[in-house]
């Protein structure tokens, strides 16, 4: 059904594997990879999740990622 290069779509599920959100339709669901790699394919590193789930998990992924240096501080504040 799909083409080569996009084969991995196969690995796709029919419901959220956070939520158990069953679809209308399959492109009602996203796939995500646990570790940010996009060339790493293997099905242990990808989630399907619906679109709510989805906004969550990249939320989390950039509050964990976030650094102490990307806090913005007033101009008129002097420290």
């Amino acid at each position: 059904m799909y083409n080569t290069k996009y084969g991995y779509l196969l690995y796709k599920k029919a419901k959220c594997d956070k939520c158990n959100f069953v679809p209308e339709d399959n492109c009602q669901l996203d796939l995500v990879y646990k570790d940010g790699d996009m060339k790493n394919k293997s099905v242990k590193n990808m989630l399907t999740l619906c679109a709510n789930c989805n906004r969550v998990y990249q939320k989390k992924l950039k509050e964990k990622n976030k650094s102490i240096l990307d806090i913005t501080v007033d101009a008129d504040v002097t420290i």
